[in-house]
């Protein structure tokens, strides 16, 4: 019998190395513009979030590298580049 892997169980099976700065950054006085609030709920692997303050922030663990942020916010929110060689998502199929 095969098992079939959920989102999250086939996200487990990535690896992300880490080196270097972080290559998506959230633009300077941007934290609280409204229209980061698509990232929060459009980003696949939930890496900005909604504080209290209405503050938006971002977090590096799991970044699949998609570019879906990119593509939502542009270059006036956020400033994304890729990760530097040897550095980032490596995907694995399980």
């Amino acid at each position: 019998m095969t098992e079939t892997l959920n989102l999250k169980a086939k996200l487990g099976l990535d690896v992300f190395k880490e080196g270097g700065p972080f290559h998506i950054q959230i633009n300077a006085g941007k934290q609280d513009d409204p229209r980061l609030l698509t990232c929060v709920r459009l980003c696949p692997a939930g890496l900005y979030s909604l504080d209290e303050q209405g503050v938006i922030s971002l977090s590096q663990d799991g970044c699949l590298e998609c570019g879906t942020c990119k593509i939502i916010c542009g270059d006036e929110l956020l400033t994304w580049a890729y990760p530097e060689g040897a550095s980032g998502v490596q995907y694995r199929f399980g």
